[in-house]
């Protein structure tokens, strides 16, 4: 859930600030949380369960879901509705609308190339993400050849992801219940806590810094994970076993899996020393973490989704993406790294900062992967000129199209945005209701 703070105009990140607060939105955080089956939304975690911290830095709650496929849960639920038609194997294809480009008539949707067909609504409902939304708007140019709702040329720019870093090392005395809740995974923390501990518990902790110290010293937010497995310097074999390891287990072949297999290979030694870590880990026993930092990106107009010469199977453009993370992040990062390190010192661990983070002044080596938190694309605005959709995800200058997803984030905050996505869209469903009526 994003802070007060995220959705609040910071005058050290232009572009920041959302047409909608907080406080508007609990209801449907709350409606969310039910339906991510999260029962302790507002609840008070005991003080026991974070680290003892009284600097910079504070102990984060972050709420996750014990559900881990939608689809799977939900569909039962989409079969019985009477008032739903679910469509599978179909492909969206472009969007028509009047010739004024105010209304959308028709989408086009294809189940293979040579079969296709159009679908009339009411009103239209685009939820596929944060980079197709931007290239069906993109695409869908025959009426107004900049695309819909693009007279602005806002849509696809402002693309945001939140970098991920892996680094340092940390090497603790004795196993820490409180040092245990910083490891996201529920499965990972249990060597660690007790079944009544377990029982219920559907969020864990992230290090961050308090919100004075971000505005004092103007930096964006930052969530740290505390993750069981070799030091940053051994991360290669690690985390392509790590990687390998998660699709294996949701039973998908993912096209990446041949390329983590030679890096595997590549670092066999990394990737024994990290099958160690996780079964000494799996007994409890485990002594050595390395620091996961996820950051917020500021939004910039130059990393942005456009349209590729290349085609796709339909015949249609590509989308080409390009990716482009400021030196706010980096600023914000190496402030972190060394906060969080002079604090693991004064807690009594061994903490350093061995990385390949650590680069000279001016560089921009930093290996920041993402974690698929698309966003921004579509940006939400109270004004036109600074966004796609409004406060309603309305496109604006089109009357029956709205955007649903993290596409329409004006900025993405340090925290998983499911439950935010998940708030929007039942906003916007109840919205539509009314709108419809």
């Amino acid at each position: 859930m994003l802070d007060h703070a995220d959705f609040e105009p910071r005058s050290w990140i232009p572009m920041s600030g959302w047409p909608v607060d907080r406080n508007s939105l609990l209801p449907h955080y709350e409606a969310a949380a039910d339906l991510l089956g999260i029962d302790d939304l507002q609840a008070e975690w005991p003080a026991s369960a974070s680290l003892p911290m009284t600097g910079p830095l504070f102990s984060e709650r972050c709420f996750l879901s014990p559900i881990p496929d939608l689809g799977a849960t939900l569909r039962a639920r989409l079969q019985r509705a009477k008032n739903v038609q679910v469509f599978l194997h179909a492909t969206a294809l472009r969007l028509d609308t009047d010739s004024s480009g105010g209304w959308v008539r028709s989408i086009e949707v294809a189940s293979t190339p040579n079969r296709r067909f159009r679908i009339q609504a009411r009103s239209f409902v685009l939820a596929c993400g944060g980079i197709e939304n931007a290239r069906l708007l993109l695409v869908s140019n025959r009426q107004t050849p900049n695309g819909i709702g693009n007279q602005h040329d806002l849509v696809g720019r402002y693309f945001m992801e939140h970098p991920r870093v892996k680094w340092g090392s940390l090497q603790v005395c004795h196993p820490d219940t409180a040092l245990a809740l910083h490891v996201p995974s529920i499965v990972a923390r249990r060597p660690y806590l007790s079944e009544q501990e377990h029982c219920g518990v559907t969020g864990a902790f992230g290090l961050a810094l308090r919100p004075e110290i971000r505005e004092s010293e103007r930096l964006l937010g930052s969530r740290t994970w505390i993750k069981p497995g070799p030091c940053a310097n051994d991360l290669g074999g690690s985390e392509a076993l790590h990687y390998l390891a998660f699709w294996l287990r949701k039973g998908r072949l993912h096209r990446d899996l041949i390329k983590s297999g030679r890096t595997i290979l590549r670092h066999p030694a990394a990737s024994v020393a990290s099958a160690i870590e996780r079964l000494g880990h799996s007994r409890g026993r485990v002594r050595h973490f390395h620091f996961d930092t996820i950051l917020e990106q500021e939004p910039d107009p130059e990393s942005r989704v456009t349209l590729d010469t290349r085609l796709d199977e339909f015949n249609l453009p590509r989308v080409k993406l390009e990716w482009r993370v400021g030196p706010l992040v980096r600023r914000t990062l190496e402030r972190v790294q060394t906060i969080i390190t002079d604090e693991m010192r004064l807690l009594g661990h061994r903490s350093d900062v061995r990385s390949s983070t650590q680069v000279p002044p001016g560089g921009d080596d930093i290996p920041y992967r993402w974690v698929r938190h698309h966003m921004g694309t579509t940006r939400m605005s109270a004004d036109p000129r600074t966004g796609v959709v409004d406060a309603t995800c309305q496109v604006h200058g089109l009357g029956n199209l709205f955007v649903a997803g993290s596409s329409v984030f004006p900025t993405g905050g340090n925290d998983m945005p499911t439950l935010t996505i998940v708030a929007l869209a039942i906003k916007l469903g109840r919205h539509l209701r009314q709108w419809l009526e």
